[in-house]
Protein backbone atom coordinates (compact mmCIF):
# COMPACT_ATOMS: atom_id res chain seq x y z
CA UNK A 1 0.00 0.00 0.00
CA UNK A 2 1.26 3.69 -1.07
CA UNK A 3 2.46 5.83 1.85
CA UNK A 4 0.68 8.58 2.05
CA UNK A 5 2.15 11.95 2.53
CA UNK A 6 1.98 12.99 5.85
CA UNK A 7 4.01 9.47 6.61
CA UNK A 8 6.67 10.17 4.23
CA UNK A 9 7.55 13.70 4.45
CA UNK A 10 7.35 14.51 8.24
CA UNK A 11 7.50 17.41 9.10
CA UNK A 12 8.42 19.10 6.00
CA UNK A 13 11.02 21.07 4.87
CA UNK A 14 12.91 20.25 8.13
CA UNK A 15 12.97 17.09 7.78
CA UNK A 16 14.34 17.50 3.83
CA UNK A 17 17.05 19.00 5.26
CA UNK A 18 17.87 17.01 8.21
CA UNK A 19 18.40 14.01 5.34
CA UNK A 20 20.32 16.37 2.45
CA UNK A 21 22.82 17.56 5.02
CA UNK A 22 23.88 13.86 5.70
CA UNK A 23 24.68 13.11 2.09
CA UNK A 24 27.99 14.32 -0.17
CA UNK A 25 27.26 15.61 -3.06
CA UNK A 26 29.84 15.57 -5.84
CA UNK A 27 31.09 19.32 -7.42
CA UNK A 28 32.03 17.45 -10.78
CA UNK A 29 31.23 14.66 -13.33
CA UNK A 30 31.91 10.85 -12.46
CA UNK A 31 34.86 11.37 -15.38
CA UNK A 32 36.26 14.09 -13.67
CA UNK A 33 35.20 16.43 -16.11
CA UNK A 34 34.26 19.99 -15.37
CA UNK A 35 30.90 20.74 -16.93
CA UNK A 36 29.14 24.77 -16.81
CA UNK A 37 25.92 23.98 -18.12
CA UNK A 38 24.82 27.68 -20.11
CA UNK A 39 22.73 26.89 -22.49
CA UNK A 40 21.72 29.38 -25.77
CA UNK A 41 19.23 29.04 -27.83
CA UNK A 42 19.62 30.55 -31.16
CA UNK A 43 15.89 31.27 -33.33
CA UNK A 44 15.00 28.31 -32.90
CA UNK A 45 11.69 27.44 -34.13
CA UNK A 46 9.70 23.52 -34.55
CA UNK A 47 7.39 22.80 -36.84
CA UNK A 48 4.82 19.49 -37.10
CA UNK A 49 4.26 18.35 -40.54
CA UNK A 50 0.95 16.46 -41.16
CA UNK A 51 -0.68 14.95 -43.76
CA UNK A 52 -4.36 15.95 -43.67
CA UNK A 53 -3.63 19.23 -42.49
CA UNK A 54 -1.38 22.22 -42.08
CA UNK A 55 1.84 22.37 -40.63
CA UNK A 56 1.49 23.06 -36.70
CA UNK A 57 4.28 25.12 -35.41
CA UNK A 58 5.54 24.77 -31.80
CA UNK A 59 8.12 27.58 -31.60
CA UNK A 60 8.51 30.36 -33.90
CA UNK A 61 11.62 31.95 -33.35
CA UNK A 62 13.05 31.21 -29.82
CA UNK A 63 15.94 33.12 -28.33
CA UNK A 64 17.21 32.79 -24.72
CA UNK A 65 19.80 32.15 -22.79
CA UNK A 66 20.71 30.78 -19.92
CA UNK A 67 23.87 30.80 -17.75
CA UNK A 68 25.55 28.42 -15.61
CA UNK A 69 24.29 27.30 -12.69
CA UNK A 70 20.82 29.53 -12.45
CA UNK A 71 17.44 28.13 -12.46
CA UNK A 72 15.21 29.12 -14.91
CA UNK A 73 11.16 28.43 -14.75
CA UNK A 74 9.63 27.89 -18.32
CA UNK A 75 5.93 29.42 -17.97
CA UNK A 76 2.91 29.91 -20.44
CA UNK A 77 -0.71 28.71 -21.65
CA UNK A 78 -1.84 25.29 -22.72
CA UNK A 79 0.46 24.79 -26.49
CA UNK A 80 2.81 27.56 -25.87
CA UNK A 81 5.88 25.33 -26.85
CA UNK A 82 7.46 24.76 -23.21
CA UNK A 83 7.43 20.70 -23.78
CA UNK A 84 9.00 21.23 -26.99
CA UNK A 85 11.23 23.68 -25.86
CA UNK A 86 12.50 20.96 -23.53
CA UNK A 87 12.83 18.75 -25.63
CA UNK A 88 15.01 20.76 -28.17
CA UNK A 89 17.30 21.38 -25.26
CA UNK A 90 16.98 17.40 -24.36
CA UNK A 91 17.89 16.87 -27.57
CA UNK A 92 14.71 14.33 -27.96
CA UNK A 93 13.31 16.86 -30.68
CA UNK A 94 15.31 18.25 -33.36
CA UNK A 95 14.66 21.67 -34.62
CA UNK A 96 13.27 22.86 -37.83
CA UNK A 97 15.50 25.98 -37.71
CA UNK A 98 17.86 27.57 -35.50
CA UNK A 99 19.46 25.79 -32.84
CA UNK A 100 20.45 24.88 -28.76
CA UNK A 101 24.06 25.25 -27.84
CA UNK A 102 25.07 23.39 -24.52
CA UNK A 103 28.23 25.41 -23.76
CA UNK A 104 28.90 26.39 -26.96
CA UNK A 105 28.35 23.17 -28.42
CA UNK A 106 25.20 22.78 -31.09
CA UNK A 107 23.24 20.08 -29.54
CA UNK A 108 22.62 17.20 -32.00
CA UNK A 109 21.58 14.27 -29.95
CA UNK A 110 20.82 13.32 -26.16
CA UNK A 111 23.43 13.15 -23.93
CA UNK A 112 24.53 12.73 -20.42
CA UNK A 113 24.80 16.12 -19.47
CA UNK A 114 20.89 17.25 -19.96
CA UNK A 115 19.30 15.10 -17.45
CA UNK A 116 15.25 14.97 -17.81
CA UNK A 117 12.87 14.53 -15.06
CA UNK A 118 9.07 14.11 -16.27
CA UNK A 119 6.25 14.44 -14.83
CA UNK A 120 5.17 10.89 -14.42
CA UNK A 121 8.30 9.47 -12.60
CA UNK A 122 9.25 6.92 -15.75
CA UNK A 123 11.26 4.34 -13.41
CA UNK A 124 11.41 0.58 -14.69
CA UNK A 125 8.53 -1.38 -12.30
CA UNK A 126 10.62 -3.98 -12.09
CA UNK A 127 13.66 -2.86 -10.65
CA UNK A 128 14.33 -1.71 -6.95
CA UNK A 129 14.82 1.70 -6.02
CA UNK A 130 18.63 1.33 -5.57
CA UNK A 131 18.62 -0.85 -9.36
CA UNK A 132 16.67 2.49 -10.85
CA UNK A 133 19.18 4.92 -9.58
CA UNK A 134 21.91 2.72 -10.51
CA UNK A 135 21.35 2.51 -13.87
CA UNK A 136 22.29 5.48 -14.92
CA UNK A 137 25.94 5.51 -13.90
CA UNK A 138 25.96 1.70 -14.77
CA UNK A 139 24.99 2.95 -18.14
CA UNK A 140 27.72 5.45 -18.36
CA UNK A 141 30.72 3.31 -16.65
CA UNK A 142 30.70 4.15 -13.08
CA UNK A 143 33.04 1.97 -11.59
CA UNK A 144 30.70 2.04 -8.67
CA UNK A 145 27.30 3.01 -9.66
CA UNK A 146 25.56 1.50 -6.19
CA UNK A 147 27.52 3.61 -4.40
CA UNK A 148 26.54 6.99 -6.32
CA UNK A 149 23.15 5.77 -6.12
CA UNK A 150 23.13 5.30 -2.70
CA UNK A 151 24.42 8.88 -2.35
CA UNK A 152 21.63 10.63 -4.28
CA UNK A 153 19.27 8.16 -2.49
CA UNK A 154 20.65 9.82 1.38
CA UNK A 155 20.03 13.14 -0.61
CA UNK A 156 16.73 12.69 -1.58
CA UNK A 157 15.79 11.22 2.15
CA UNK A 158 15.11 7.88 0.39
CA UNK A 159 17.89 4.82 1.79
CA UNK A 160 15.70 3.05 3.41
CA UNK A 161 13.68 2.64 1.24
CA UNK A 162 16.29 1.55 -1.88
CA UNK A 163 15.23 -2.61 -1.59
CA UNK A 164 11.46 -1.58 -2.37
CA UNK A 165 9.89 -1.51 -5.81
CA UNK A 166 8.22 1.85 -7.40
CA UNK A 167 4.70 0.26 -7.14
CA UNK A 168 5.15 0.22 -3.11
CA UNK A 169 5.92 3.91 -3.02
CA UNK A 170 4.28 7.41 -2.65
CA UNK A 171 3.69 10.00 -5.63
CA UNK A 172 5.99 11.55 -3.85
CA UNK A 173 8.06 9.56 -3.46
CA UNK A 174 8.73 8.47 -7.13
CA UNK A 175 9.10 11.50 -8.17
CA UNK A 176 12.03 11.80 -5.05
CA UNK A 177 13.27 8.46 -6.82
CA UNK A 178 12.97 9.92 -10.26
CA UNK A 179 14.93 13.42 -8.90
CA UNK A 180 18.01 10.89 -7.61
CA UNK A 181 18.21 8.78 -10.75
CA UNK A 182 18.11 12.18 -13.02
CA UNK A 183 21.10 13.47 -10.77
CA UNK A 184 23.04 10.45 -10.29
CA UNK A 185 24.41 10.60 -13.79
CA UNK A 186 25.92 14.34 -12.09
CA UNK A 187 24.27 16.30 -15.20
CA UNK A 188 25.18 19.65 -16.57
CA UNK A 189 22.04 20.60 -17.12
CA UNK A 190 18.67 19.53 -15.38
CA UNK A 191 15.43 19.51 -17.37
CA UNK A 192 11.91 19.28 -15.37
CA UNK A 193 9.01 19.08 -17.34
CA UNK A 194 6.41 19.80 -15.16
CA UNK A 195 7.61 17.08 -12.31
CA UNK A 196 4.85 17.87 -9.37
CA UNK A 197 1.96 18.39 -11.39
CA UNK A 198 0.68 14.98 -10.45
CA UNK A 199 0.67 15.65 -6.81
CA UNK A 200 -1.32 16.99 -3.87
CA UNK A 201 -1.25 20.24 -2.91
CA UNK A 202 0.53 19.40 0.08
CA UNK A 203 3.11 17.06 -0.95
CA UNK A 204 3.87 19.31 -4.42
CA UNK A 205 4.65 22.48 -1.77
CA UNK A 206 7.29 20.23 0.24
CA UNK A 207 9.09 18.77 -3.14
CA UNK A 208 9.02 22.77 -4.11
CA UNK A 209 11.03 22.67 -1.19
CA UNK A 210 13.12 19.60 -1.20
CA UNK A 211 14.20 20.61 -4.72
CA UNK A 212 15.39 24.07 -3.83
CA UNK A 213 17.41 22.39 -0.92
CA UNK A 214 19.15 20.40 -3.23
CA UNK A 215 19.64 22.85 -6.21
CA UNK A 216 21.13 25.03 -3.56
CA UNK A 217 24.14 22.34 -3.04
CA UNK A 218 24.42 21.05 -6.09
CA UNK A 219 23.98 24.52 -8.16
CA UNK A 220 23.46 22.87 -12.01
CA UNK A 221 21.48 24.17 -14.20
CA UNK A 222 17.72 24.19 -14.10
CA UNK A 223 15.01 24.33 -16.93
CA UNK A 224 11.49 24.31 -15.37
CA UNK A 225 8.21 23.50 -17.02
CA UNK A 226 5.62 24.83 -15.33
CA UNK A 227 1.90 25.96 -15.44
CA UNK A 228 1.95 27.09 -12.10
CA UNK A 229 2.34 30.97 -11.38
CA UNK A 230 3.03 30.22 -7.44
CA UNK A 231 5.74 27.21 -8.36
CA UNK A 232 7.44 29.85 -10.99
CA UNK A 233 8.22 32.72 -8.41
CA UNK A 234 9.24 30.41 -5.22
CA UNK A 235 11.52 28.27 -7.31
CA UNK A 236 13.42 30.19 -10.03
CA UNK A 237 15.73 33.05 -10.51
CA UNK A 238 13.90 33.93 -13.52
CA UNK A 239 10.87 33.43 -15.24
CA UNK A 240 10.46 33.02 -18.97
CA UNK A 241 6.88 33.36 -20.63
CA UNK A 242 5.82 31.65 -23.66
CA UNK A 243 3.39 33.57 -25.75
CA UNK A 244 1.27 32.00 -28.04
CA UNK A 245 0.59 33.25 -31.68
CA UNK A 246 3.59 33.35 -32.11
CA UNK A 247 4.89 30.86 -29.84
CA UNK A 248 8.09 32.81 -28.70
CA UNK A 249 9.82 34.45 -25.61
CA UNK A 250 6.97 37.63 -24.75
CA UNK A 251 8.57 38.47 -21.36
CA UNK A 252 11.70 37.46 -19.09
CA UNK A 253 10.95 38.14 -15.30
CA UNK A 254 13.38 38.52 -12.56
CA UNK A 255 12.64 37.04 -9.15
CA UNK A 256 14.16 39.34 -6.87
CA UNK A 257 13.53 37.46 -4.03
CA UNK A 258 15.86 36.48 -1.36
CA UNK A 259 17.26 32.97 -1.04
CA UNK A 260 16.76 30.58 0.63
CA UNK A 261 13.61 30.92 -0.09
CA UNK A 262 10.83 29.37 2.66
CA UNK A 263 6.77 29.38 2.42
CA UNK A 264 6.41 33.07 4.06
CA UNK A 265 7.69 34.63 0.95
CA UNK A 266 4.23 33.59 -1.02
CA UNK A 267 2.96 36.09 1.33
CA UNK A 268 4.95 38.86 1.06
CA UNK A 269 4.70 42.48 -1.31
CA UNK A 270 6.89 42.02 -4.00
CA UNK A 271 5.73 38.01 -4.33
CA UNK A 272 2.25 38.90 -4.95
CA UNK A 273 3.15 42.06 -7.21
CA UNK A 274 4.92 39.64 -9.45
CA UNK A 275 2.51 36.99 -9.64
CA UNK A 276 -0.63 39.75 -10.50
CA UNK A 277 2.06 41.01 -13.53
CA UNK A 278 2.23 37.11 -14.44
CA UNK A 279 -1.45 36.05 -13.96
CA UNK A 280 -2.40 38.87 -16.47
CA UNK A 281 0.22 38.27 -19.09
CA UNK A 282 -0.88 34.43 -18.67
CA UNK A 283 -4.36 35.38 -19.02
CA UNK A 284 -3.60 37.57 -22.18
CA UNK A 285 -1.66 34.77 -24.10
CA UNK A 286 -4.50 32.17 -23.18
CA UNK A 287 -7.27 34.34 -24.40
CA UNK A 288 -5.32 34.27 -28.19
CA UNK A 289 -5.92 30.44 -27.88
CA UNK A 290 -9.96 31.32 -28.24
CA UNK A 291 -10.03 33.58 -30.71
Amino acid sequence: MALTSSRVFGSGSRLFGRLGRSAAVPHASVTGERRQGGVAIEALSVRFQHRSRSPVTALDGVNLTIAPGEFVALLGPSGCGKSTLLNAIAGFQKPTAGRVCLDGEEVQAPGRERAVVFQHHSLFPWMTVLENVAFGPEMIGHPEPREVAFRYLDLVGLRAFHDHYPNALSGGMRQRVGLARALAVEPAVLLMDEPFGALDAQTRSLMQEQLLEIWGRIRNTVLFVTHDIDEAIFLADRIVVLGVKPNRVCGVFEVDLPRPREAGRRRSGRYLELHETLFEIIRAESLKSFL
